[in-house]
């Protein structure tokens, strides 16, 4: 039995759970959770036969009529990435989803389980493990882990145990990545304990009809190859973010921009950009103004809203272009912006141990319907003359960012590790 299972056991007799007689019997099931998730994932690690193993258990309840559940135990626990409200919120959920899961293929009265969740980070697992590795500052990082626990501020008006920027601090962050790396993948969980006992039959007794209790047992019938279960819709566990950002394609264009993006839910968020410029460049006969905004919608693959996004976006833009050649380009009459959309990809990705910094790549494309005015290029005079007015569809590239973003946490129900 792994040192997982043997933490997790501990915590669970400590919970209240009642030394056992000669014939009732102890399930154990952990399932691991994906960073940041509270839904139960077959493919992860070793959930399918673990899963497999507890619903083998509920069919031999189905089958042996002798058989009668005493007690269920849930707990959940999450690793010390994110702040103590976050991680209390992602424990809860795991909890939650562990025992929905069970409770959707056999029906347990609500006086018979108990539900565990004071210890939301495992701290005694990781110690066990640090003692019996070979990690250099060992006895730094295990007086560290070792100490009273306090909560201290962290970003906003969440709070973090105070054990955990001191590891971070720990050679530069070095140690923090090792122990992310080793440990703490094994410290996202959620556990069951059910309590079973085998009734033996009354020998030359003739029976008696007994009044069926309301603690009673009834098992819901399962196929004996059950296959895996998706996990019920549950409320989003995001903490939401709010993201403000400069293209630094456009300030080398001398385009003043800023955008403001906001987390929506997990896998989506709303971003709008803003870019405006009003001057010429060196000389009169070269300018690229406009006023333009582009608001975005996108969606997210990861559940944290990072990495890859794809996105469709809406785009209006008032424009007076001129390149030092011949002509120059304004929309008609100054009241005919351009306006049209379309669809990009993008990359996001941290750039500072905190993820508070980061830098955002995105492409796009798009159509706008175009109706603008052609003048000479003039030099020192306000405007040449006009020589056509022009109607013409554009599709092509309407988007190109390189942007640095900074991150601020949004007071809203959700959570993150």
């Amino acid at each position: 039995m792994c040192i997982k299972r043997i933490y997790f056991i501990i915590i669970l007799f400590f919970a209240g759970i009642s030394s056992l007689h000669a014939q009732e019997k102890r399930t154990e099931i952990c399932i691991d959770f994906r960073v940041n998730s509270r839904t139960i994932d077959f493919t992860y690690m070793d959930n399918q036969t673990r899963l497999t193993e507890i619903l083998s258990s509920i069919q031999q309840l189905h089958q042996d009529t002798t058989m009668r559940v005493l007690q269920v135990t849930f707990c959940g626990v999450a690793s010390p990435e994110g702040s103590y409200q976050v991680n209390r919120r992602l424990a809860s959920q795991r909890l939650e989803a562990l025992e929905r899961y069970i409770r959707s293929h056999i029906q347990l009265p609500e006086n018979i389980i108990i539900r565990h969740n004071d210890t939301y980070i495992p701290w005694n697992y990781l110690i066990t493990e640090v003692e019996t590795s070979d990690m250099e500052c060992k006895e730094e990082i295990l007086s560290i882990l070792r100490s009273p626990s306090k909560l201290v501020p962290y970003y906003g008006n969440s709070s973090i145990d105070s054990r955990i920027p001191a590891l971070k601090k720990l050679k530069g962050g070095r140690i923090w990545t090792i122990l992310n790396k080793r440990y703490f993948p094994k410290m996202r969980n959620a556990c069951a304990v059910l309590i079973t006992m085998k009734e033996e039959p009354i020998k030359d007794i003739i029976p008696t009809p007994t009044p069926i209790s309301t603690d009673t047992i009834v098992v819901v019938p399962i196929e004996p190859a059950p296959q895996p279960v998706p996990a019920l819709p549950q409320p989003e566990g995001l903490t939401r973010h709010l993201y403000l950002k400069s293209n630094a394609l456009g300030l080398g264009m001398a385009i003043a921009n800023i955008a403001a993006e906001i987390d929506l839910a997990k896998h989506w968020s709303f971003t709008l950009p803003v870019y405006y410029s009003a001057w010429d460049y060196f000389k009169s006969t070269i300018k690229f103004r406009t006023f333009a905004v582009q608001p975005e919608l996108r969606y997210w693959p990861s559940e944290n809203n990072n990495g890859f996004f794809a996105g469709a976006h809406f785009g209006l833009a008032y424009y007076n272009f001129a390149f030092d050649d011949d002509y120059r380009y304004q929309d008609h009459n100054r009241e005919t912006p351009a306006i049209g959309g379309g669809a990009s990809i993008g990359y996001r990705l941290p750039i500072s141990k905190n993820h508070r910094w980061q830098v955002e790549f995105s492409i796009g494309g798009g159509i706008y319907p175009l109706h603008y005015d052609k003048f000479h290029n003039t030099p020192k005079t306000k405007d040449g003359l006009m020589t056509e007015s022009i109607k013409k569809t554009y599709w092509g590239i309407d988007q190109a960012a390189v942007s640095l973003a900074y991150t601020f946490d949004l007071k809203m129900k959700g959570g993150k590790r």
